[in-house]
């Protein structure tokens, strides 16, 4: 940690230096500003999160259960020319846990969920469980904004994904410009750190470090410390088409991998605070590369191009909002994205379960989403996902069973006294459409099986 505490303060130096000789060259003005009086006007962040997590499986199956607490704490400098620095650390301990680290006797398999709160990697650290996080220089003027450094990244497939202890943070430069109509977003990423650990990672190494699966003949996926990539670009364009609508297309390209192209517009007709809402959207991916001209050490076949089709259709009144989605993949591929990176975004998605990894999957998701005027959000989800069998290798990378999916959420942000507490709660549960079909190393964490959780956030 201490590395990067000077880390931290070698970018300030950066801002602060042009800001110390301004002072000096003011210095004959007796209301010119001191350097620490500069500083003072920057903006400190302090954000404390619990986090309690428990997976029920069926029968004899192990159940699991944590409890994690920690802080962090973020700087964030003030403007200087249009320039500034920030930088964020968090820690996290373990309060308690049942069954996380060891396998289950009957099926071998090991805890998915919540060991993700800590550090994935090294599976007896409890303690010590500490990353900087953010750490940039960034440029605004105008519409216009600059970041290098370690920062977030918000988009359709490269996100945070923030639902444990600790989101991902990328590593690179990103150009952004923002006008009432035009937002255009640009990156290219070196290195990544992801939930559920606390090294940072090139891209390269980064895949592979959560679960691999199996490859198309069948056998456990050897990507794992075997492909080669420079890293990650990513452009996105976003335009307000008119009143009612907008269009967004993102493009990744993971250097010698692969390149994938998401598409999506949304539209919203009423008036009176009711109205309809129509959605659509579309992806296309094809291999560059695979990362590996060996078939069983590359992450993506050649053959592997492969498409799918989302879309909604619903109706809002007031703080309600009411939704049918529908997400359809083709069966010529696997849709691959490493989990690493992000969670991806569609229509039909809901939490604790991914398309990713999966080709010829259909999915119908109806949501219902409210928010109350005395600080209280909910919503409700159920969704019926036609997965292939779980022994097509070729189409069903993690051999995730059909399944029927619920989930259901209650959120409320304390104001007065209390204003930044935010506590909510979530359940999931995910049922086999065949379960009497489906063996029990294929059922444990991923279907028959409820997820509670309790999180609460404090932020000032």
């Amino acid at each position: 940690m201490k590395k990067y505490l000077f880390l931290a303060a070698f970018f300030v130096s950066l801002v602060a230096y042009p800001q110390e000789k301004h002072a000096k060259m003011d210095s004959t003005n007796q209301s010119s500003e001191s350097l620490g009086d500069w500083f003072k006007r920057g903006e400190l962040d302090f954000h404390v999160r619990n986090f309690y997590m428990a997976t029920r499986n069926k029968g004899a199956l192990l159940d699991y259960s944590s409890l994690a607490t920690g802080a962090g704490m973020g700087y964030y400098s003030p403007s200087f020319k249009g320039f500034h620095v920030g930088f964020s650390g968090f820690f996290v301990f373990q309060l308690y846990e049942h069954n996380l680290r060891i396998a289950d006797p009957s099926t071998g398999n090991v805890n998915r969920y919540e060991i993700l709160l800590y550090d994935m990697n090294d599976l007896d650290n409890t303690r010590d469980l500490d990353r900087l996080e953010h750490l940039y220089i960034s440029y605004l003027k105008g519409g216009f904004q600059a970041v290098f450094g370690r920062q977030s990244v918000n988009s359709p497939f490269l996100n945070e994904q923030d639902n444990r202890m600790r989101p991902n943070t990328f590593s690179g430069l990103t150009l952004r410009y923002k006008t009432n109509e035009w937002d255009i977003y640009g990156g290219a990423f070196s290195h990544v750190t992801m939930r559920g650990t606390v090294d940072w990672y090139t891209i390269e190494e980064s895949f592979g470090v959560y679960p691999f699966g199996r490859n198309p003949f069948g056998e456990p996926s050897r990507y794992k410390d075997n492909i080669t990539s420079k890293g990650i670009g990513m452009l996105g364009v976003q335009r307000k088409l008119n009143e009612h609508g907008n269009l967004q297309v993102y493009n990744y390209w993971a250097e010698n991998v692969f390149n994938t192209t998401i598409a999506q517009t949304d539209w919203k007709f009423g008036m009176g605070g009711k109205g309809l809402q129509l959605g659509l959207q579309g992806f296309y991916e094809s291999p560059t590369g695979g990362g590996n001209e060996n078939p069983t050490m590359s992450y993506i076949m050649d053959s592997e191009q492969t498409y799918g089709i989302g879309g909604k259709a619903g109706w809002y009144a007031g703080n309600h909002a009411w939704s049918l989605n529908f997400l359809g993949i083709s069966d010529s591929g696997r849709f691959l994205f490493p989990r690493e990176w992000g969670r991806e975004r569609f229509y039909a998605s809901l939490p604790r379960e991914r398309f990713e990894g999966n080709g010829g999957v259909t999915a119908i998701t109806a949501k219902y989403d409210w928010k109350s005027s005395h600080n209280w959000r909910g919503a409700l989800g159920a969704s019926t996902v036609k997965n292939p069998d779980i022994n097509n290798y070729g189409l069903n990378k993690y051999g995730v069973p059909s399944y029927y999916h619920f989930v259901g959420e209650l959120d409320y942000e304390f104001d007065g006294f209390l204003k930044g507490l935010d506590l909510r709660f979530m359940v999931v549960n995910k049922t086999a459409q065949r379960p009497n079909q489906v063996p029990d190393r294929f059922r444990i964490n991923r279907v028959d099986m409820w997820n509670f959780n309790v999180i609460m956030d404090y932020r000032f």
